[in-house]
């Protein structure tokens, strides 16, 4: 009936059910690059502090955060950052 009525209707938010229809995201990530400057998975900041402070990676851009990874380290980032994203 709504589709011919006008305006569609959520069913999600209708009869009270308030359910979530995405997955929230609260956009506290760091864009990371490898070292040839390809996009690679996003991060999180506390992952990205970590890299930095270890001079596994540089910082690229500020707005949007971005590092990129170094190329002697790149390897082993890698495992840490895909084994952070399976855990999750």
């Amino acid at each position: 009936m709504t589709e011919l009525t006008g305006t569609p209707v959520r069913t999600e938010m209708t009869a009270g059910n308030r359910r979530i229809t995405s997955k929230h995201s609260d956009h506290r990530t760091v864009l990371v690059q490898a070292a040839d400057g390809k996009p690679l998975n996003p991060c999180h900041p506390a992952r990205a502090r970590e890299l930095l402070r270890k001079k596994r990676a540089v910082r690229v851009s500020r707005h949007p955060y971005t590092i990129r990874l170094l190329l002697q380290n790149q390897a082993e980032t890698m495992i840490l950052l895909y084994a952070e994203e399976e855990s999750a």
